[in-house]
This record gives structure tokens, sequence and C-alpha cells, in this order.
């Protein structure tokens, strides 16, 4: 239904849409017109670092941040969780693990399925024992010059540390000590306590944790 009024309003906007174009007029300019600009980024980081350096801030800073970074090194962030062990405790870690796509070569040749369980030990031996300790420890120290004396000649060890100062004993023993950082081996080997060695049998890798003895707490 049309309303008649409706369509005689439609009318008259057509008909003075098509009698009456609409025409442009330049009203002129009014106010000042200014281009807009903006700084340069790099400039500003230039004239930052300026302002720094002429204040000797700039120095501060970079002495702070070499001192955060030598500490870093020579002392590392202590791993979470990680206590002294009140008992002695033996597990074994499984590292076999299930391929989760094919893996290929470098033509392309499919050489392990997706599904197949691979284990590392199958062809790559642990060479060495692993240490885990607490460089801190007075007690953990005197138990590891112990056993390496005993065990160095016969049975090498790779020393990592979970808290200490890795450089300064390395420097100390004579051989590297490493650090575990972030906990990763430990986390992945579950170990909770330290001391602790990591040791291969058959294909499984077999960790203790020690308790010591009494006359060393």
């Amino acid at each position: 239904m049309v309303i008649p009024g409706i369509r005689i309003i439609s009318f008259l906007f057509i008909g003075i849409a098509l009698h009456d174009p609409v025409i442009a007029r330049d009203c002129g300019t009014f106010g000042i017109i200014s281009p807009v600009e903006e700084a340069d980024p790099i400039a500003l980081i230039q004239q930052k670092l300026k302002t720094m350096e002429d204040s000797g801030e700039l120095k501060k800073r970079n002495l702070e941040l070499q001192k955060k970074a030598r500490t870093s090194v020579e002392r590392p962030k202590p791993v979470a969780g990680i206590t002294k062990a009140i008992k002695g405790r033996i597990f074994y870690y499984d590292p076999t693990y299930v391929v989760r796509s094919d893996f290929k070569d470098h033509q392309g040749k499919v050489f392990a399925k997706k599904g197949t369980k691979l284990n590392p030990l199958e062809t790559v031996s642990l060479s060495q024992n692993l240490i885990f300790f607490d460089g801190d420890d007075p007690d953990q120290l005197a138990w590891l010059q112990e056993q390496f004396a005993k065990s160095i000649e016969t049975n090498p060890v790779r020393l990592i540390l979970v808290c200490g100062t890795p450089l300064k004993l390395a420097e100390e023993l004579g051989i590297p000590v490493y650090f575990d950082q972030s906990g990763v081996l430990t986390k992945k080997l579950g170990i909770s306590h330290v001391p602790a060695i990591v040791s291969q049998e058959d294909k499984l890798l077999r960790i203790e944790e020690i308790k010591l003895p009494p006359s060393r707490e």
C-alpha cells in the first residue's frame, strides 16, 4: 500500500535533484593552517642518549648492566625447589619417546615413522656420570671432593650445580663445572634432592639421591 502524501514528496525531491544540481564553491581559507610534522624518533633517541651521557646517567646504567651480567654468569639464579637430601632414594628415568610425526632425512626418506618408540641410549651411551649438587653447601663440597678424588681416574664425571658459583669451582677443581639453568635437567629427570648421581644402567638412567653421612651434617 502506498501513501499518496509520501509519493508526492518523493517526486518533489527527485525533481529538485534533476533541475538543481549541487555546485561546489571555494569559500576561502579561515585561520592559520600549519603542515603536520612528526618528530624523528631516531633523533629523539639520540637526543635522549646525549642528555644521559652529559649527565653521567648513561655511564651509570652501563655499569649497572655490566654488574648484573657478571653476577648472572658468576652466580646464576639457584634452581627452585631443590633441597638437600634427608634420605637416600634410587629411581630410574626412561628416555624413550614416541615419534609424533614421520622423521625424514635430507632426501625426504622416512627413517622413523609416526608412533615409533625411540630410546637414545640404544645408539648413544652416557659417556660421563652426572653429579648434581649445591655448591654453597660445605658438606656437599667435601663429599664431592672425596668422590671426585676416588673416581676421576676410572669413572669420569660431569659436575652440575643447582646453586653456587660455577666459574669459581671450576677453577678450584680444575675441571669444567656446569649449571642447571632454570632447572631444565633436574625437572626432566625428576631430581628433587641433592647430591644426586645420574648413571646409565642398560637402557635406563639410574638416579640416586644421596643422604650424606651424619658426620658431614
